[in-house]
């Protein structure tokens, strides 16, 4: 008798314990079945999409691969006098592929930080200026030949840093999450360049270049806001 009470106690035992690393492992792959997803942003840096994933080593940091993109390039009248206009062709592209890594630094807490990298295949930006009837600029009559063109540009570096704080889950505990994130790139020092011809070539505004280059020596940050759609990836059974 008593060994067949010992026997079923022994075997109470092994199911509870089987029982217990079952829920164990169930978990355990539950967590890992979302541990990815897919974020859009919209905001001041265009449309950008980007693949998030949860380091196994930590459930606070995340890897996040992606890019944004935005452009205008939308021709602008400006008028100098009574029917009298300059025309400018600007040529203001944003394309970033950023890899970037987020810290989640409270447990029950949306708020994260983040830093990463990125390289622009665009890093520059352009405005050509033409004028296609007679100007008028304070009673100097000037005919589109006499203008000419006038190509005026910004250049950054290709490689740019990232460093911005937000609220939101990487990973949202229901299917679909919001939220926003504020940031800043870091472009470098810019140079300018000045292309032209027409009247402009009577005068030393070239000298005026390096000056040009000093005052914009401090534009060297690009504030980011962008409001955040996350969707959560299901993983594999």
């Amino acid at each position: 008798m008593r060994s067949w009470m010992a026997l079923l106690v022994g075997f109470n035992v092994s199911f509870v314990l089987l029982s217990n690393a079952s829920g164990q492992d169930t978990m355990a792959l539950a967590g890992s079945r979302h541990r990815q997803s897919l974020s859009m942003q919209l905001g001041t840096m265009g449309v950008g999409l980007f693949y998030q994933r949860k380091l196994t080593t930590s459930e606070r940091w995340v890897i996040r691969a992606g890019g944004q993109y935005a452009a205008y390039r939308k021709p602008i009248r400006v008028k100098t006098a009574p029917e009298s206009y300059i025309q400018i062709d600007p040529d203001f592209v944003i394309n970033i592929a950023q890899v970037s890594m987020a810290y989640y630094p409270f447990r029950r807490s949306a708020f994260f930080v983040v830093g990463g990298a990125g390289y622009t295949w665009h890093p520059y930006m352009n405005f050509v200026v033409t004028a296609n009837d007679k100007l008028n600029l304070g009673g100097l009559e000037l005919t589109p030949e006499d203008v000419g063109t006038v190509d005026l540009g910004f250049r950054w570096q290709s490689v740019v840093g990232y460093l911005g704080m937000g609220f939101g889950q990487a990973i949202p505990r229901k299917r679909i999450g919001i939220g926003v994130e504020l940031g800043v790139y870091y472009l470098g020092r810019p140079s300018v360049n000045l292309d032209y011809e027409g009247f402009l070539e009577t005068t030393t505004i070239d000298e005026q270049v390096p000056v040009v280059e000093r005052n914009l020596s401090g534009y060297r940050y690009l504030p980011a806001i962008n409001l955040t759609i996350t969707y959560k990836l299901r993983g594999q059974p």
